[in-house]
């Protein structure tokens, strides 16, 4: 997001822009900004980065059919599309106008209202267009009347989704205990059908925050194949942080749990989107260190929290992969 924004300051050398221009001249014409953020920011250059702008406007949108997503990238489906899979509890959710349970029956708004109140804890969410934790709403009853529910519910204008909060597990609950920090992977679905992940990174919030979002003030690092962080993280404008600015853990000393099982989940989903080829998920690990699809973005994916943490996003298949996109093969 701010990689594009970034003007070039003559972080790269002549050299640098020079191998850049003979990298991507025969795929598109790409400026130097996100190259010099990158650079700066991570101390390493690499002609494979993926500008932010390129991937947004051209990229994505030739793996993800956007027009599709409009309506399947809708949360209150999601009670229906993953019956199979471990999902946050609904309480309930509103549909053009309608609420429903979480069984997909149509109910009264006022019992939508008392399930609110006797529930610990809850998130209100936009059930589309929720990027970067805007549109989302943490709600704790006990600190709140129905009235001050119902003035919630009734500001947001759109489709909404219910949810109770979720008890994280313990080994990543010590790195932000106020936030459920979740795993954000990209995966890709192959023309031969199968999956292959890209890149994986730890969210996390900080300083009381409810979100782990990097646009809302979060910072993310890159997870190891063995589920271990790595030993850095980077806020959204690429600030470094070699501990959790809140808790003061060591990013290193963290394992994920059953990472192997998160892998193993996005390879499991993903060929059930075949109009989505390149789709970010956000996973959470649960108490039972179990883990939990947040959600499946399926267009849009965001790149520079990726490649801030884990490198260019494509690694050794960049050059096959903007092969495919620009017709070059």
């Amino acid at each position: 997001m701010y990689a594009a924004l970034v003007k070039d300051n003559s972080i790269l050398t002549k050299k640098q822009k020079e191998e850049i221009d003979e990298f991507w001249h025969v795929f598109a014409p790409v400026c130097y900004s996100s190259f010099s953020f990158y650079t700066e920011k991570t101390g390493i250059f690499d002609i494979r980065y993926i500008p932010d702008s390129l991937h947004r406007s051209i990229i994505d949108g030739f793996f993800n059919d956007w027009t599709a997503a409009k309506y399947l990238d809708n949360k209150c489906y999601y009670p229906l599309m993953f019956q199979d899979v471990n999902i946050p509890k609904t309480i309930a959710y509103r549909l053009n106008g309608l609420w429903y349970s979480d069984w997909g029956v149509v109910i009264k708004y006022q019992q939508v209202l008392n399930d609110v109140m006797f529930q610990e804890e809850c998130f209100i969410k936009k059930a589309t267009d929720s990027w970067g934790g805007l549109g989302v709403v943490y709600f704790k009853p006990s600190d709140h009347s129905v009235e001050e529910l119902t003035k919630i519910i009734d500001g947001f204008p759109c489709d909404i989704i219910i949810q109770q909060g979720i008890k994280q597990s313990k080994a990543i609950a010590k790195v932000n205990p106020d936030s459920v920090n979740t795993i954000r992977t990209m995966s890709m679905l192959k023309k031969d059908g199968t999956v292959k992940i890209y890149s994986s990174i730890l969210r996390m919030g900080i300083k009381g925050a409810k979100v782990d979002n990097a646009s809302s003030g979060g910072i993310s690092t890159g997870i190891k194949p063995d589920g271990r962080l790595k030993d850095v993280a980077y806020s959204n404008e690429g600030v470094r942080y070699e501990e959790h600015p809140t808790s003061h853990v060591k990013f290193g000393s963290v394992v994920i749990p059953n990472f192997n099982k998160i892998e193993d989940l996005v390879v499991k989903l993903h060929p059930r989107f075949p109009h989505f080829r390149l789709i970010s998920w956000d996973i959470a690990v649960d108490i039972n260190d179990e883990p939990i699809l947040i959600e499946a973005n399926l267009c849009d994916g965001e790149l520079d929290f990726h490649q801030l943490n884990n490198g260019p996003v494509f690694g050794d298949d960049t050059e096959a992969i903007l092969a495919e996109v620009f017709h070059k093969k």
